[in-house]
Parts: C-alpha cells; structure tokens; sequence
C-alpha cells in the first residue's frame, strides 16, 4: 500500500506493508477462524456463522448503532469539557481513509466475531499516526517476549507503538480477548444445522407425507427384482416432483406400485420451535434485546417504553463496547503528546427521551432553579436567546434555594 510505505518515513521498517488483495471476501478471517463443533460434526467459522441470520442481525445491529454515534476529541478544564481543536487528522477520516462508519464498523465486525480488533497505526517522522487501518486478526499473531507483547503481522514483528489492539471479555492472564463465536459454537452450530435441515426438507419438497410401496414380482420393462422396480420409480417420481418448482404436478405410479401415508414425524415438528428458540438464544450471547432483531415471540423485560429500550440497550449492550473503543484510542492520541485530551464517541442522540419527556424534564428543571432556558436550548441544539441564562429563583423551603447549581458541582 503506497500511503502507508510513503508516510512512514524513517520508522517503514517497523511497521509492515499491506499485501495487495487483502481483506477480499473469502480470505483469511471468512476463510479461517475455524472452530470445530462435535455437537453438530461441522466447522463453525466467522463466513458460517454470520450466514445465520440471528448471529447476522446482532453484528448489524451493534456495529451499525455505535459506528453511526458522532466521534470527537475533548480537552476537560474543571467539571467541564470542551471540543479540542486542532482534531488529529487521522480522526477526521476524510480519503484517502476510510470514512468513519467504515473504520468503526470493521472494528465492531473484529470485535465480535474474534474478540479482538488489531489497528495498524502508521507514523510520520513525527510520530504521530497518519492512518488507521483495521486488520484481519486472522493475520496478527500475539506474544510476550522478554516480558513485553509484541505482535507479529505478515511475519514481520511489531510493537504495540504501532498497532493498537483492542480485546473484548479476556481470561485472566490471557493475551488476547475471547472470541463470542468460539465460545458460543454450539450455540450457533445447533442454529446452523437446523438450518441446513431446513433447506434440504425443502430441497425434497419438504417434509414427505407418503412412501411408495412396491409389490414383489416380474414387471417388463421395470426390471425383475422389487429392489431394482422401486429404486426406478423412486427416481422417476424424484424427478418428476421433488423441490418447490414441481409441487402440484399430478403423480402417476406404474408397476403395482401405491402411496402409503404417515403423518410427520414429531422430531420434524419441532423444527420451526428449534429454529424460533436460537432467536433469543444467540441474542443472549451478544447482549442484545431479542425484540430489536425482529423476535416478537416474547414480551421484552427491557423496559415499557421505547426510551426505556434504548436506555437499557445503550448501557448494556453499547457501552461496553464504547468504553474499550474510547479508552483504546484515548491512549492512542497520549503516544504522540496529547496526554489531557480524549475520544467520545456521543451515545446521548441514541438515549435521548421522548420529546414530550425531555420538555417534561426542562420545566422541571428551570422552574426548580437549577436549569436556564438557554441551557435547555443547548440540550436542544439550539442557539440562545436574550436574558436566556437567569435561573428562577425558587422560594427557600418550596423546591431549594434560588439558584442552586445544577447536580455534580458545576457553578
């Protein structure tokens, strides 16, 4: 990659270049992170398992929400925090690189199919990062030398300088972080065999609901053994009606041969039960409300109200995620001399209330002293207006004392 071998200036030699062809579909981490699964005898890879569809929406789900929250740096000064100006023109994502929702839902995508997300953070002569290029962890090998980690990446060794690494849940002790697909293949193994049956059911023109009962005796041109009639006819009838393109054609039994009913086996009623039960189940192992990927089989405990849900999936399901993100690249802007400014990543658009709510709310706290209407409005997004930043003075022993500030200290 040209960008890369043109930025780095004196430190290329520690930070390797990017094969042509890398991260096409199919290689490395589609084609590898094969993980066996003896419960259903299959290999459950990251291609596999994001081909069911719960495992899908759950990978869309987190990194789509989190990738599309607005990203900036700060600088606090007191109780208070302000943008920090100039932003690092590697956080600006503007092309070259990748745009923002790309380089975070490739982080996401790492994150929760391997557990890990490996950035390679090219330097100039300066030391400060030029690009972020999310990597196939597939192609990252983690070590400990001389008690320092270090990481080999297309066998060539670098330092954590210049490739920040980002784990999820990890064992104590461990190097790397787990990774949710590992972890859960049965899980996903089971999904994924049912649905394997449910396509070959359909394939065969579902489920069957008769056998072919083939007389004994000679029989011109269909052969001389009932073995040989039979395995005709089963042939003959296949290809007149097997799969959805041939249902309804009128069948037609030569040779003595008549259908003898059965009903479903109970085994095969229980396929679409299999199959509803993975929703949640898979759901559970990402942290993600059922309801939110479409699962209306149950009633969601995540809350009565819409803003309830996005509360609840904000704290439990993104926050965690967005604590390792911000920390990892807060770290990443103290390597090059802004030690006081870090990374947010905005959640509150998502957790935001109702609009009726949030009014609800400013009254409250305007008429009770401690909230002005230009503070409101900011909430808002909305420029102030005159004689906007006088609090109301509430009578002592009605709602506080006049003027109190608002929660947390901040005069």
């Amino acid at each position: 990659m040209s960008l890369l071998r043109n930025a780095l200036g004196i430190e290329q030699r520690s930070v390797p270049d990017i094969p042509d062809g890398y991260g096409q579909p199919g290689a490395g981490w589609w084609g590898g992170g094969m993980v066996w699964n003896p419960a259903t005898s299959s290999v459950v890879t990251n291609d596999r398992a994001m081909r069911l569809s719960a495992v899908f929406a759950c990978l869309r789900l987190i990194s789509e929400a989190i990738s599309t929250l607005p990203l900036d740096t700060y600088v606090r000064n007191g109780g208070t925090r302000r943008p920090y100006r100039p932003r690092p023109d590697y956080l600006g994502f503007e092309p070259p690189q990748s745009s923002r929702v790309d380089y975070l839902s490739q982080l996401l995508l790492s994150l929760l199919t391997d557990g890990n997300a490996y950035v390679l953070t090219p330097r100039d002569r300066m030391g400060v990062p030029v690009d972020l290029f999310v990597l196939n962890p597939e192609s990252v090998t983690v070590e400990r030398k001389r008690g320092r980690v270090t990481y080999r990446v297309f066998d060539q060794e670098v330092t954590d300088r210049d490739l920040m690494h980002i784990k999820g849940m990890t064992l104590p002790g461990e190097l790397e972080g787990m990774s949710p697909i590992g972890y859960a293949r049965e899980t996903i193994g089971i999904g994924l065999a049912a649905q394997d049956y449910g396509r070959a059911m359909m394939e065969n023109g579902a489920t069957p609901s008769m056998a072919i009962k083939v007389p004994p005796g000679p029989d011109g041109g269909l052969g001389s053994s009932a073995k040989e009639r039979a395995q005709k006819i089963a042939e003959t009838w296949n290809a007149t009606h097997r799969g959805p393109k041939n249902a309804g054609k009128v069948g037609v039994l030569l040779g003595g041969a008549e259908p003898v009913p059965f009903s479903i086996n109970p085994d095969d009623a229980q396929y679409l039960e299999t199959r509803q039960f993975q929703v949640p189940d898979i759901a559970r192992i990402f942290g993600v409300p059922p309801h939110l990927i479409a699962d209306a089989s149950n009633s969601t405990s995540w809350g009565s109200g819409l803003a309830e849900q996005n509360l609840a999936f904000g704290q439990f399901s993104l926050r965690p995620w967005l604590e390792r993100i911000e920390t990892a690249h807060t770290r990443l802007l103290s390597t090059h001399g802004l030690t006081d400014v870090f990374i947010k990543l905005n959640l509150d658009a998502l957790l935001r209330a109702s609009l009726k709510d949030r009014y609800d709310s400013y009254a409250v706290g305007i008429n009770s002293g401690f909230l002005s209407a230009n503070d409101a409005r900011s909430l808002e997004d909305m420029p102030p207006v005159p004689n906007g930043d006088q609090y109301v003075n509430v009578p002592a022993g009605a709602q506080g004392a006049a003027n109190q500030p608002p929660p947390g200290g901040a005069q």
